[in-house]
């Protein structure tokens, strides 16, 4: 009974309760002391708690990382404006010059558009 003395209070209380049921020969009587109503595991409520803020946290990170693909993305097409402007002074025929440049207009002011709507940080 050296184990026994060592038990938390909740434990002994549903150790007790779980001797009453005859374990040793009744086979329906629960698996443990663990199984009894009688016990509750304080941890148990500590765990769904940190467990809802590692989800929270969790959902936070996968928001960030949304944003930071989307600045990335905003990053590469701004890249590409610059690409199409310097390429479009390198054609001779001028009106493809103005196409490519018109092109890079409309691509940066839609890019514009998409930071302007990006949360900032």
């Amino acid at each position: 009974m050296l184990y026994v003395r060592r038990f938390t209070a909740d434990y002994q209380v549903a150790f007790a309760a779980w001797l009453k049921t005859d374990p040793f020969t009744n086979p329906a009587a629960p698996p443990g002391p663990a199984d009894m109503p009688q016990y509750r595991n304080p941890s148990f409520e500590s765990a769904a708690r940190l467990n809802a803020l590692a989800a929270a946290t969790f959902n936070q990170g996968t928001a960030a990382r949304d944003t930071a693909e989307r600045y990335l993305r905003d990053t590469v097409l701004f890249a590409s404006v610059l690409f199409l402007v310097a390429i479009a002074q390198r054609f001779k025929v001028r009106s493809v010059r103005i196409a490519t440049t018109t092109v890079a207009l409309g691509l940066a002011a839609y890019t514009t558009v998409a930071v302007a709507t990006l949360p900032r940080i």
